[in-house]
């Protein structure tokens, strides 16, 4: 055996003293665990200090409930009775109770829990049992029937290793976020519905756009056949059938374009009371054997600014399609007209409105009702759950369109085998606002007495229809699909023309492009204007240039026609 050397000697018994020391410490720690000493003195240079172990349990108690107190989210622990053992400040504030009545009575006696999901419960329950802890929301019913929306944070209580018997749960109430979170998304649908709805009227506006030009040659040389077959009563019964279509072809591009907001809107200050009898008045009439229609008309409804053609549209499709929604079964329409303000704290998720005086129509019906995916699509164009040839699927498009036209807001309220009800909210007029002014309309056309007439459209067929039909009434006219070309020629003085009437959509340069560049170079050249998509902007930007008229495709001769006549003759001469 190696020698120990003096130095390692005292190590180790520097060692074995350290040793000794350590286990004197943990026989006390031990001690003082377990409860087995009231006091412990420590000796220190100054001397001896005692401190007593009684009541540290008691004291820590205290300080964690001071803690608690000032926690802002509610804490409430309970023993496996869901009897309740603590609960902080927080808790009584949320469910309107006092310690001294909580503590020891049921969970239950305090509040309710609904869960959102039924498998939501099965789910708390294995992770409390699995991980000790769970964190989800679901709803609290107070006391007094309140409904609150909570997150909440379960775990089982410790002391240490050991698991005690009982629950503590940390509770916030999220009821203010969960209705701003809704009426996000509820936002967020709308936006999404109105982008969705505003790329299809562009398409049909382009649609109609193409359509009409068609429908306006087809129109124009039905007319100027009818006046060369004046004495072929066969030949004049075909050309009347082929106008009828094509004045039904029409009015369905109308419709389009009353869906997609592109087409002339004449407003003024109307009652909705009596625009609403009398659709009810013409409803009425159709009506099957059983049905029924009501009609209740406020006095106090405001009046508004509108489209009275429009808003007459509007109700009509609402009523015709309440009516078939009952399935000529015996039923009840009942429209209801009547004044409401809306103020911040009455506003509705569902109505993106601000606040103000409106007037409301309520269409409603005792139909068969819609589920929730037709409610989705029911203001899509084309979209209809009716059988092949029974609706075209514009109608509730037409309508929705308007509504948005007239910054208004439209509402669907239906459930299946329940009916369905629509709510219609317009602003109210300004007091201040007057009705626009009429357009003069001449009498009966003279002749065009040799005036000359510069016709610009980029649509061939179109354009020399429309060249055929003015030189009937005695105009005469240069016919231009080259819109550069056509404007070169009239400003060079090549051209020398009384009137300019143009196309306002035209690939390269548009009618907006000709009228100013007119305006600058020959000021006192009266222009119209002709388009299929004439909106409030257009008419003012038109204004600018020196537009003096617009005139929406596919325009009617007589139209036309007074338009041209009103330029040269204004006092009807």
């Amino acid at each position: 055996m190696r020698a120990v050397s003096p130095a390692d000697a005292v190590l180790l018994a520097q060692n074995a003293d350290l040793r000794a020391r350590l286990e004197e410490v943990e026989e006390t720690l031990q001690s003082i665990r377990t409860g087995a000493v009231d006091a412990l003195v420590v000796e220190t240079a100054a001397g001896p200090s005692i401190f007593m172990l009684q009541g540290l349990e008691a004291e820590s108690n205290r300080f964690r409930g001071e803690i608690l107190a000032q926690v802002s989210d509610a804490v409430i622990s309970i023993d496996d009775d869901q009897r309740v053992t603590y609960l902080n400040a927080a808790a009584e504030h949320q469910y309107g109770v006092t310690a001294s009545e909580a503590l020891g009575r049921h969970l239950s006696e305090i509040y309710r829990y609904r869960w959102l999901h039924p498998e939501d419960e099965a789910a708390a329950t294995s992770l409390l049992r699995d991980t000790g802890c769970w964190r989800g929301e679901n709803v609290h019913v107070k006391r007094n029937g309140e409904e609150i929306h909570v997150e909440s944070s379960v775990s089982r209580l410790r002391a240490g290793e050991r698991i005690r018997p009982g629950l503590l749960a940390v509770i916030r109430d999220i009821s203010e976020r969960r209705q701003a979170e809704q009426g996000r998304a509820l936002l967020e649908a709308q936006m999404i519905e109105a982008q969705r709805v505003e790329a299809i009227g562009t398409l049909a506006g382009g649609v109609a756009h193409d359509f009409n030009n068609i429908l306006g040659t087809i129109l124009i040389n039905a007319e100027l056949a009818r006046q060369d077959a004046a004495r072929n009563h066969t030949a004049l019964r075909s050309l009347a059938e082929i106008e009828k279509a094509s004045h039904r072809a029409r009015d369905l591009v109308q419709q389009i374009l009353s869906f997609s907001r592109r087409q002339p809107s004449s407003r003024q200050v109307v009652s909705i009371a009596s625009i609403a009898e009398e659709c009810v008045r013409l409803l009425r009439a159709g009506l099957l054997g059983g049905m029924r229609i009501e009609c209740h008309c406020a006095l106090d409804t405001p009046s508004i600014l509108a489209d009275s053609a429009q808003l007459t549209q509007v109700l009509l499709n609402l009523g015709a399609n309440a009516a078939q929604a009952m399935e000529e079964r015996p039923g009840t329409i009942d429209i209801r007209v009547e004044g409401i303000t809306l103020d911040e704290p009455s506003a509705r998720p569902d109505l993106v409105l601000p606040p103000g005086r409106y007037a409301r129509i309520v269409v409603g019906d005792t139909g068969h009702g819609m589920d929730a995916a037709t409610q989705r699509r029911i203001f899509e164009p084309f979209f209809t759950t009716r059988p092949p040839g029974k609706g075209t699927g514009l109608g509730l498009s037409v309508v929705h369109g308007i509504v948005q036209a007239h910054a208004g807001v439209i509402v669907v309220h239906s459930e299946t085998g329940k009916g369905s009800k629509f709510e219609l909210y317009f602003p109210c007029a300004n007091e201040a606002a007057a009705a626009p002014d009429t357009i003069e309309r001449a009498g009966q056309a003279a002749e065009g007495r040799g005036r000359h007439i510069l016709y610009i459209d980029d649509d061939q067929p179109q354009l020399f229809a429309s060249k055929r039909m003015m030189e009937r009434w005695g105009y005469r006219v240069s016919a231009y699909f080259e819109q550069r070309e056509a404007l070169d020629a009239l400003l060079s003085g090549k051209l020398r023309v009384d009137l300019v009437v143009t196309d306002f959509n035209m690939p390269g340069t548009s009618g907006l492009e000709i009228a100013s560049a007119i305006r600058e170079a020959l000021p006192d050249l009266p222009v119209i204007m002709v388009s299929g998509y004439i909106t409030d902007e257009l008419r003012t930007q038109a204004a600018a240039v020196g537009v003096r008229e617009m005139i929406a495709k596919p325009q009617d001769r007589e139209e036309l026609r007074d338009a041209v006549q009103n330029i040269f003759y204004p006092s009807g001469e």
